[in-house]
């Protein structure tokens, strides 16, 4: 299952924003949260680890580290949210 991927919720709270958006679930936390920054210009400081992190909601976890999305359990329906 090298391909394996999750269609989830990506919510910006500050912009009152959501959009469903396909993840690979091969990826680290810090790899998702330095592809979302970019992408919607966050303004997340990467070099601070304290502040480099998004919530999840089904399940409940903090993403961040090396740690794969995978084994966060992050599947199809999952809300991720920078608030």
């Amino acid at each position: 299952m090298d391909d394996e991927k999750a269609v989830v919720t990506f919510w910006i709270k500050k912009r009152n924003m959501c959009v469903d958006i396909e993840i690979p679930l091969e990826i680290s936390g810090d790899e998702l949260v330095r592809a979302l920054n970019t992408a919607y210009d966050l303004e997340i400081d990467v070099s601070d680890s304290g502040a480099c992190f998004l919530r999840s909601e089904n399940p409940v976890a903090l993403i961040k580290g090396k740690r794969l999305l995978r084994d966060f359990g992050i599947r199809n329906g999952t809300m991720i949210s920078y608030i």
